[in-house]
């Protein structure tokens, strides 16, 4: 039956969900505030904690839990608002090192699958005693040997058995033993990339396995959708090509500039207006311009083209034309004379 260590006292943990936090409010009092942890027990399978609140702070093995549940097993340190607690199942007696992997690789597709991790912020955390080890970017040996990174002195562990290094697509462990290294109950072939929470077994030691947790890749944007080409207007019954305008397409949003093209004259080009009733003047002016009626009510049809009347020249006013070979006319000598006269007579009367 797995159980809670809190100082002296013991909580079991039943089967479901048990929460951590305030007395008020959770099954294991922990904290003042609120609910902090909840513990899920799958009868068969193990447990699992997963923080209440974003603002939770839960630690497991001295690591800062993420939004991911992580399962526990047997021996797991667990700190939550500052208080320690043990967790312990007492169907495993104890004997850490005996604890299947399997059922870890159970819970981790429960939640959803493994999780991938960066090539930073790797750890490994004892089961046995809870020691962390950071895995440098030179990477990290276990083995027998008193140079080794982590030793373990067991007789079934080689001098160098396992190494883990960090590498572009996470941490991958490799195999250096005849023994073989187990990694979630299963045997590494040679090496395999590590997940988040995956517990690697040297001999009859096991290791909880930690590291950043890899960012999702980025999406790129679509590519702009490429507009379709202006369209020109279908051109008018009876109106020339040149005449058609250009009409930009629905999906185009800046205004485009219809083509310059040489419009007709006024009198060619073809009116719209309504067809006259019977007895209208209009009517009886187009026939006798020689057009044939309209019936009353008709559609609004567009007129053929009509040839354009040829402009007359404007006639300019006359001008004076000279006396031939520059005298002065008949009537300006006249006018002289008789001005010359009335001067005569002023002055002798």
């Amino acid at each position: 039956m797995p159980v809670l260590h809190i100082n002296d006292q013991q909580y079991p943990l039943k089967a479901g969900s048990t929460r951590l936090g305030a007395p008020d409010v959770a099954e294991v009092p922990v904290a003042s505030v609120g609910v902090q942890a909840i513990v899920e027990v799958d009868a068969g399978r193990g447990a699992t904690i997963r923080r209440a609140a974003d603002d939770a702070s839960v630690r497991v093995n001295g690591v800062a839990l993420g939004v991911e549940p992580t399962p526990l097993l047997h021996g797991d340190r667990v700190e939550i608002a500052g208080v320690q607690i043990r967790y312990a199942d007492d169907e495993k007696g104890g004997a850490t090192q005996f604890v299947t992997a399997g059922d870890v690789a159970e819970l981790a597709a429960r939640r959803g699958g493994a999780v991938a991790t960066s090539g930073t912020g790797g750890r490994l955390v004892s089961l046995v005693d809870g020691k962390e080890y950071t895995v440098p970017a030179t990477g990290l040996v276990i083995g027998r040997e008193v140079g080794a990174d982590v030793v373990v002195p067991l007789a079934e562990v080689s001098r160098r058995h396992a190494e883990i290094v960090p590498t572009s697509d996470g941490y991958r462990v490799t195999d250096l033993s005849t023994n073989g290294v187990m990694v979630n109950g299963e045997r590494v072939v040679q090496s395999r990339v590590l997940n988040r929470s995956d517990v690697i077994r040297v001999g009859t030691e096991e290791f909880r396995f930690y590291a950043d947790v890899a960012k999702p890749l980025a999406v790129p944007a679509p590519a702009p959708r490429a507009e379709p080409p202006s369209q020109p207007l279908p051109p008018a019954p009876g109106a020339s090509p040149a005449a058609s305008q250009v009409m930009p397409t629905p999906q185009s949003t800046a205004p485009e500039e219809a083509p310059r093209t040489s419009q007709p004259a006024a009198d060619s080009a073809p009116s719209m207006r309504p067809a006259a009733a019977a007895g209208d003047p209009a009517v009886t002016a187009s026939r006798t311009a020689g057009e044939p009626p309209r019936p009353s009510g008709a559609p609004l049809t567009a007129e053929p083209p009509r040839a354009a009347a040829p402009r007359r020249p404007v006639p300019r006013p006359a001008e004076p034309i000279p006396a031939a070979g520059g005298r002065l006319p008949f009537w300006m000598w006249l006018l002289i004379v008789l001005a010359i006269v009335a001067a005569a007579l002023v002055v002798m009367g």
